[in-house]
């Protein structure tokens, strides 16, 4: 994709003990090879997280900024690396993800995005294409 090697597969996150039990959220998602390593930071659409009860945080994140408060729909953001956070999550890349109905995640050199549910191929490709947009928003 791009240039990047990407792997494309389904998910399904289980959750147990919740209210029916075993809560099981399918996910479709792509998985970027970026030429370098970035700080671990994350990104994403809140309603794709919400019914997992938690925030898909980096490791040592520390807590998530929901940005900005009000916003429509509401993007949880959040990232190891204060500098690096201010100059990604611009207006330009929440509103692609937004666009894209989207989470993503960078860990070290590969960049993880979700969608909900199982998607068709080319809907999991357009999630890979719309990420490699979000990749050229990243600072050099």
């Amino acid at each position: 994709m791009r240039g990047y090697g990407t792997t494309l597969f389904h998910l399904a996150a289980v959750r147990r003990g919740g209210r029916y039990g075993t809560d099981v959220h399918f996910y479709s998602v792509a998985v970027l090879a970026l030429p370098r390593s970035f700080p671990d930071t994350v990104a994403s659409v809140g309603t794709l997280v919400h019914g997992l009860r938690m925030d898909p945080l980096p490791p040592r994140a520390g807590a998530p900024v929901h940005v900005p408060a009000g916003r429509k729909p509401r993007m949880i953001a959040c990232s190891v690396d204060v500098s690096f956070a201010e100059l990604i999550f611009t207006e330009r890349v929440l509103r692609m993800t937004a666009d894209a109905k989207m989470g993503w995640r960078l860990h070290g050199d590969r960049m993880i995005g979700w969608i909900k549910e199982r998607k068709p191929y080319e809907r999991v490709v357009e999630l890979a294409e719309a990420m490699a947009d979000v990749v050229g928003e990243l600072p050099a």
